[in-house]
């Protein structure tokens, strides 16, 4: 029997437990909980609720550190979307419908560190899967009516909703952990309207979160 193949083996597998080895060596697991503001409003050819919606944003997260400088972090996220109608070119309507969306957010980041200093300002971007908690609409926000549930209201809209997560955060010594201030956007990739009419709604979401991080 050769002894070529063998060795062909093994020389693979060294190549490739190698990288893996270095980062296991330098990896480390940290744990952290995020909570703040966004702003929120949809885009599409078919929005009706373009303006701008205040909303909350938390929850907890998991990173995950492959090198000095790069990182994946999986977020778990209560957030609030949604949007109002925009009357201003016809101040006599009497309408300002409201559109509230409720999801659980699972963004997965791929993050890079731009320092390598105790302070840690970092970018990142990733793939994100939202599941909707709840839909209500408003047709006077605020005036006589309250809030109906979508499905009452006559619109249908989809569980699940895929986007893409992206921007930065700072990660500041504090105690035995890190305090975060952490900025990004969330841009849905497809329509999140399941009508028959097939039309076209994006959400999409700017936000702002503090927190606190630790090592495990």
């Amino acid at each position: 029997m050769s002894l070529r193949a063998p060795v062909i083996v093994a020389l693979a597998l060294a190549l490739a437990l190698g990288p893996a080895s270095g980062w296991a060596q330098q990896s480390s697991v940290s744990l952290g909980v995020l909570a703040g503001a966004n702003v929120a409003d949809q885009a599409g050819e078919d929005v009706f609720a373009p303006h701008d919606r205040f909303g909350f944003i938390g929850g907890a997260s998991v990173a995950f550190r492959l090198s000095d400088r790069w990182s994946i972090q999986l977020d778990g996220l209560y957030v609030q979307k949604g949007g109002r109608e925009n009357n201003d070119l016809d101040p006599d309507d009497p309408f300002d419908d409201e559109l509230s969306l409720e999801y659980l957010e699972l963004p997965i980041l791929l993050k890079f560190a731009l320092g390598g200093g105790r302070t840690r300002p970092e970018l990142f971007v990733g793939p994100s899967l939202a599941f909707e908690l709840g839909c209500t609409y408003d047709a006077f926000p605020g005036g006589s009516s309250n809030p109906v549930d979508c499905v009452d209201a006559g619109l249908q809209t989809r569980s699940l909703d895929v986007g893409i997560a992206f921007g930065g955060d700072v990660e500041i010594p504090l105690g035995s952990g890190h305090f975060v201030i952490d900025g990004r956007g969330l841009v849905g990739l497809s329509s999140f309207d399941d009508s028959e009419a097939n039309l076209d709604f994006r959400n999409r979401i700017l936000s702002l979160m503090v927190g606190y991080r630790f090592s495990l």
